[in-house]
């Protein structure tokens, strides 16, 4: 790490350790299962609960702030742009795979929700899986287009040769566009129920990689009980840098907040030193809600006991962590046990469960 950096960092935090935050307060939680939405489906995507939360912020990423009514109609525009390039006038591709590799930025929402506004099914990628596995998942869900990021593009495009898919180049207005309404901005009427909504492949431990299919049902019912269980609402503030291409990054952290208006602040990728800045940060949107798998509390822990050395700055930082920042853990943390992961008398980061008391391994 620079030398410039790391006293950068921590004058920011001897700054901030005189001043004690208040209590975190969760006073009139209610929670948004019934925003007014486009679709009365109770089966239908989250995208179709975007306009009514309109100007708010649903992402800050390196590119900015992106409201939902900008992701709302960026995602319409591609999905017209699948469409026309699929040469489907009826705007319904039937369930037809969309694969795409985008970055932990806007892009992948977009990419996302126009893929399930042109009636297919999202096939995410994974830029660190070599070529070999980018054409296996390509070609294993027939996938009929392939969307690509900017910076994916010279890495897809042997891939797509190779196999005789078209590829679409994700433009700059994905990124940064004005939300402009494109033509009538409706979309046909469809019972969204069984409809599949997302291939997510597995890791491939006892054998090649299996696609696992995910309805659009399937993905409303576990979104809503998470954001029942853990008390989401419009006023949170989630910290993003799992990776996409798993269901903890996609559905426990970025459809949740989305679903109930919330905003997610979106990191490139995993940087314990960016994280800690945004945790003790008091720039608006301030994080209060994160969460991750244990090797990532690990790493989080190792910065903290190597640059939190002095005591006003460790009561500081366990200050903000007991009092503004909800951290929901991983099942695998009781395997592995917690004590690397949660050491209040050492001002570690504390894991609540989602209902009860806190006890050593939720």
């Amino acid at each position: 790490m620079p030398p410039h950096v790391v006293m950068s960092f921590r004058r920011l935090v001897w700054a901030l350790a005189s001043h004690r935050p208040a209590p975190l307060r969760h006073e009139g939680i209610h929670l948004l299962h019934a925003a007014p939405a486009a679709c009365s489906d109770r089966s239908a995507p989250v995208f179709t609960r975007a306009l009514a939360f309109g100007d708010r912020v649903a992402l800050v990423d390196q590119h900015g702030h992106h409201t939902y009514k900008d992701l709302y109609h960026r995602s319409l525009c591609l999905s017209r742009e699948i469409c026309r390039l699929r040469e489907c006038a009826g705007g319904d591709l039937q369930e037809e795979r969309i694969s795409f590799m985008c970055s932990n930025d806007v892009s992948y929402v977009v990419a996302q929700w126009a893929s399930w506004m042109s009636g297919g099914i999202a096939v995410p990628l994974y830029r660190k899986h070599p070529q070999a596995e980018l054409e296996y998942f390509i070609q294993d869900s027939r996938s009929s287009v392939v969307l690509a990021g900017q910076e994916y593009v010279e890495l897809l495009s042997p891939v797509v040769r190779k196999l005789g898919v078209p590829l679409l180049p994700l433009t700059p207005t994905v990124y940064d566009g004005v939300a402009e309404e494109a033509g009538d901005g409706q979309l046909p009427e469809r019972d969204w129920r069984d409809r599949g909504a997302m291939i997510i492949y597995t890791s491939g431990t006892t054998g090649r990689p299996k696609g696992v299919l995910s309805t659009h049902y399937n993905i409303r019912a576990v979104v809503t009980g998470l954001v029942h269980k853990w008390g989401w609402t419009k006023d949170d503030v989630i910290l993003h840098v799992l990776p996409l291409h798993h269901v903890h990054g996609v559905v426990n952290k970025l459809l949740c907040p989305l679903w109930v208006g919330a905003t997610c602040v979106m990191l490139p990728n995993f940087n314990a030193q960016l994280v800690w800045e945004k945790f003790l940060s008091s720039e608006t949107p301030r994080i209060n809600v994160f969460m991750a798998v244990p090797t990532i509390y690990t790493k989080l822990m190792d910065y903290y006991d190597k640059h939190f050395t002095q005591p006003h700055v460790q009561d500081f930082v366990r200050a903000v962590c007991e009092e503004k920042i909800r951290f929901c853990g991983d099942s695998a943390a009781r395997r592995r046990g917690t004590h690397c992961l949660r050491k209040p008398t050492e001002g570690g980061l504390p894991l609540y469960p989602a209902r009860g008391r806190k006890r050593e391994g939720d």
